[in-house]
């Protein structure tokens, strides 16, 4: 297989990192910057090509007429849409992945693209949706639908309220059986680790578990994850993932007060036009004294969805001292500021360029994989492989399944069901799979039916 990815910035690396560990393949990366191609070839045993790929010429120096698929994520919405265009017109049978953050651009391009484009990518829509479900409770930090929202997986905080510390994980299977929960790995020390029977949780641990949504209220209620009496939100930041974020909050929840800072004084009389219950501040977020108008001292959560990654750090860094209680949630894209915000106490940090590699992993893995989520910083993967006739692992049970990964969820005709390592796997079955980043090409090949 022979992939082109237009783009070395952030994204393009990480993609070009993940797929040089995984797969088997010719990699191609095209980027007008010299510096940007030279430092992830000089890592990476791929190939760079200097140029654009809105020019034919370039695209041609890059093999674009034998290659199998391409992927645009420069920083450019119109450059991306341009490369899949001229890369169809060169090679007919390219697949075409493109990344579009401007929401309305995205919307516009789904409809009009004439199948140029196999597939759109918007991360700034899906940070929005995720956002949004944490609001749940200040110890999520991290919540992703799974088989189309039959099931979740969730990150949380284990507090000393919880009902399951210090208790096996195999005694708790045991203790709630019939519940269709699974504790598939926790983070301990800053280290990521799959969940094993003997383990027992301690306060402090970020537990990762899959749950059917049948199931998922009692099993926050296991764990000791507390609701808030209220919701007040604040928002800085209206650009298009913070007016996005906000219009979802008043569509889905009816109780939840929310108030938006927006900087620019023409931008803030716009969306407060579009808005029906929210109530639209202009001004600083960094200014106390309009942090205090929008009730910092009263709200649970803030989130800031500015542009500017250090703006975000510094603003939720001013909030929090305002209020030691209040969820801070900033929007992160910087790999490196994100493990700065970890330190200055910002509680979750979003990052769409790990939303951008989850939404184009499945493309580049065997067929049988229809989703994946990354963990972290490319430390942990949450897949849902479909059991197609012929895989290794048909009609075996669980427990004779030797390999790195855990199963938090099985989907048999449509619905989770209850599984112990005595279940076995039927055709047909769909399976939520945690597994290390470290094992996944291991565990990919296993599960796989095609070869890459």
């Amino acid at each position: 297989m022979k992939i082109l990815i237009v783009g070395a910035g952030q994204v393009g690396s990480q993609i070009c990192r993940y797929l040089v560990r995984e797969m088997d393949c010719e990699i191609t990366v095209l980027d007008n910057n010299s510096d940007n191609v030279g430092l992830i070839t000089d890592k990476l045993n791929i190939i760079g090509v200097v140029g654009e790929g809105t020019r034919g010429e370039d695209l041609k120096r890059s093999g674009i007429k034998n290659t199998n698929l391409i992927v645009a994520v420069t920083p450019s919405d119109e450059a991306n849409v341009l490369s899949t265009f001229f890369a169809r017109k060169l090679n007919p049978d390219i697949q075409t992945i493109a990344r579009i953050r401007n929401t309305d651009y995205h919307e516009f391009v789904s409809e009009k693209s004439d199948g140029f484009i196999d597939i759109v990518i918007n991360p700034e829509g899906a940070v929005a949706d995720a956002a949004q479900r944490l609001l749940r409770s200040k110890q999520l930090f991290f919540y992703q639908n799974l088989f189309n929202g039959k099931a979740q997986v969730i990150g949380l905080n284990l507090s000393e309220k919880s009902n399951v510390l210090n208790t096996s994980l195999r005694q708790l299977s045991e203790t709630f059986e019939g519940l269709r929960t699974f504790v598939v790995g926790y983070r301990r020390n800053n280290v990521l680790q799959l969940a094993n029977p003997d383990d027992q949780l301690i306060e402090g641990d970020k537990v990762y578990l899959i749950a059917a949504s049948d199931d998922l209220e009692r099993t926050l209620e296991i764990f000791g994850v507390e609701k808030p009496p209220f919701h007040r939100v604040i928002v800085i930041g209206g650009g298009k993932i913070g007016l996005d974020f906000t219009k979802r909050v008043e569509k889905n929840f009816n109780n939840y007060q929310l108030k938006l800072i927006e900087k620019d004084k023409e931008r803030a009389e716009a969306i407060a036009g579009e808005l029906t219950r929210a109530i639209v501040l202009q001004g600083d977020g960094m200014e106390g004294d309009l942090l205090n108008e929008a009730g910092i001292h009263t709200s649970n959560t803030i989130i800031s969805f500015t542009e500017n990654d250090k703006s975000n750090l510094l603003m939720l860094y001013k909030a929090k001292e305002l209020n030691p209680n209040i969820t801070t949630i900033g929007l992160i894209k910087d790999y490196g500021l994100s493990k700065l915000g970890e330190s200055m106490g910002i509680d979750i940090v979003l990052n769409p360029q790990t939303t951008t590699v989850s939404s184009i992993i499945p493309n580049v893995k065997p067929s049988s994989f229809k989703q994946v989520q990354m963990i972290g910083e490319d430390e942990g993967e949450v897949c849902e492989v479909l059991i197609e006739r012929n895989h290794e692992i048909e009609s075996k049970q669980l427990g004779e399944i030797k390999i790195p990964v855990k199963f938090g969820a099985i989907l048999r005709d449509g619905e989770p069901i209850s599984f112990n390592t005595q279940t076995r796997i039927q055709v047909g079955d769909q399976v939520a799979l945690f597994m290390l980043s470290k094992d996944s090409r291991k565990v990919t090949k296993y599960f796989s039916i095609d070869a890459y």
